[in-house]
């Protein structure tokens, strides 16, 4: 298990047994991806080359906002999601440095980059599973109960998990197109884990995955969920838009219903599944996740100038 580089000199994770770990940060060029994405995304080059120039003249109109104009990826990542519709990117991108502007001080100072956050990937506590699901999607586990040591990972640390992880995603046009699951496993949750939770964590988080994130969240799954966690999803139930409620879904122990919402081939068997792949060692994930430190670096760069 290794990180190794491809013909273009992108790094991928080596699990071994022929599976990988990879962002995909060339363009999709199979068929069925330029397909899909004509149907369901409105994306034809023409269509491509109007939305991104009248993208770039709303964020030109934008006060006192700086972002990479001239960065085809960068606007492709906000108008692929929301289906080319310019006034939605538009509004995602201004609620995207808002946020930034509003909560910078708490939320990203000191956490902008994979390198931050390394003692989390050390952890464990995140995998990218290798095989999408049947329609495409990515999948995302991550642990917050006996992985999360809470005298180490702060609740401002996995907030920012969770941001870099989507942007993450976000450099992959095949999850522009095809969107991601996620599972988030309660194994283990404990009343360490309730109290690192508060009101203003929960707005936060959920007022950027609903307002800022362009990902095409496809379905979120909740597993190993005891009575203690409804406590913790209390805290976070007011701030849940129904459009994302109704893409949760809580499955407990229950992996058969899991395995009805993602393909088994797709899941390790600690979830039901039939995959067979070694799982990604934190501390190889986290060398890898490093490597894109520079992007980061460059993105942290662009937003509102502060108010005076």
């Amino acid at each position: 298990m290794s990180i190794k580089y491809n013909e273009k000199n992108y790094p991928y994770i080596d699990l071994g047994r022929g599976y990988i770990i990879y962002l995909q940060d060339d363009d999709y060029t199979e068929q069925r991806w330029i397909v899909k994405a004509e149907q369901e995304l409105n994306e034809t080059p023409e269509n491509k080359a109007r939305s991104l120039e009248q993208l770039r003249e709303l964020l030109r109109g934008e006060n006192k906002l700086t972002v990479p104009l001239d960065d085809e990826k960068f606007l492709l990542k906000f108008l692929r999601p929301m289906a080319y519709d310019v006034q939605k990117a538009f509004e995602c991108i201004r609620h995207t440095f808002a946020m930034k502007r509003s909560y910078g001080k708490d939320y990203y100072e000191g956490r902008i980059k994979p390198s931050h956050i390394r003692h989390i990937y050390d952890s464990g506590m995140v995998n990218f599973l290798p095989l999408r699901d049947d329609d495409g999607c990515g999948i995302c586990v991550t642990q917050l109960g006996r992985k999360w040591n809470t005298s180490k990972v702060s609740m401002y640390d996995v907030v920012a998990l969770f941001r870099i992880n989507i942007e993450a995603s976000l450099m992959d046009p095949l999850v522009q197109v095809n969107g991601i699951r996620i599972i988030f496993d309660f194994d283990g949750l404990s009343m360490s884990h309730v109290a690192q939770a508060s009101p203003k964590h929960a707005m936060v988080s959920l007022q950027w995955i609903q307002k800022c994130c362009p990902l095409q969240l496809k379905s979120i799954h909740i597993v190993n969920n005891s009575m203690l966690f409804n406590v913790l999803f209390t805290i976070f139930k007011p701030f849940i838009s129904k459009e994302l409620r109704d893409k949760m879904f809580f499955h407990n122990r229950d992996f058969s219903s899991l395995t009805k919402c993602i393909s088994p081939k797709c899941l390790p068997p600690m979830y039901g599944g039939t995959l067979d792949a070694p799982e990604c060692e934190g501390q190889l994930l986290g060398d890898y996740m490093q490597l894109y430190d520079k992007h980061y670096e460059t993105m942290d760069a662009f937003g509102y100038e502060e108010s005076n």
